[in-house]
């Protein structure tokens, strides 16, 4: 007797969710990818009217932090300032540190950059929760997400609409891609953050041949490990 398809279905989803193979995991990987990148974030970019919904920071080019770039340095660096050591900024602090540059370069004061959201930054790592946004309503202010020819697209702080400008709040000037940036160009506006749920992604990327070495050790581990036998 032929089997019928919602038998198949229930036999397949019996197998996925209780078999104990190296197959099934990997099957059940490559349905849950699936199910994300063709069905969770285009429906997600519907939703929030953006081709790219949720966006992991690949820079530290947002941060209130001073970051060391050299490790033979003991210098740490937050804008144009050098310190001694890795900190978080308050909002105090910061306009301390990088003020300056706001005040000869834009209309900002430090009142309006409190106010700002997202005025304490985010971190590399950070999953940043992007809305579509048209320009006539982007705000000095906002942090947009825009593509910069780039194998990224880039994400600072707006600090003109005429013309479209931007700059990281970590860093000490502007890239030459945010000093004009065109309409067409932007994606969305980061309206909230997920703080180092990005990680995972960003050690793969960044670490590609360690991450194979851990796949492979994970799966001899797996391959090797005393199966559990059925009592009859």
């Amino acid at each position: 007797m032929k089997t019928s398809l919602k038998e198949k279905i229930k036999k397949s989803w019996n197998w996925l969710w209780n078999s104990d193979s190296l197959l099934s995991y990997v099957v059940f990987l490559a349905i849950i990818f699936v199910i994300i990148k063709f069905i969770f974030l285009p429906g997600l970019g519907l939703i929030f009217g953006t081709q790219l919904p949720l966006a992991i920071v690949e820079s530290s080019s947002m941060e209130h932090y001073s970051l060391q770039y050299n490790n033979n340095d003991n210098n740490y660096v937050l804008c144009d300032k050098t310190f001694n050591e890795q900190k978080f900024f308050s909002k105090e602090e910061y306009w301390n540190a990088c003020g300056n540059w706001y005040e000869q370069n834009t209309n900002i004061t430090k009142s309006q950059f409190e106010n700002f959201k997202l005025s304490n930054g985010f971190r590399k790592g950070d999953l940043m929760i992007i809305f579509g946004k048209s320009a006539d309503k982007l705000k000095v202010g906002d942090v947009i997400i825009f593509n910069a020819n780039r194998n990224y697209p880039i994400i600072h702080r707006l600090i003109s609409l005429d013309p479209i400008q931007t700059k990281g709040d970590h860093n000490s000037g502007q890239l030459n891609e945010e000093k004009n940036i065109q309409q067409s160009q932007i994606i969305g506006v980061a309206v909230a953050k997920i703080p180092k749920v990005g990680w995972v992604k960003l050690f793969v990327f960044e670490h590609k041949i360690l991450s194979l070495i851990i796949l492979i050790i994970i799966i001899i581990i797996y391959m090797l490990w005393p199966k559990k036998k059925d009592n009859f």
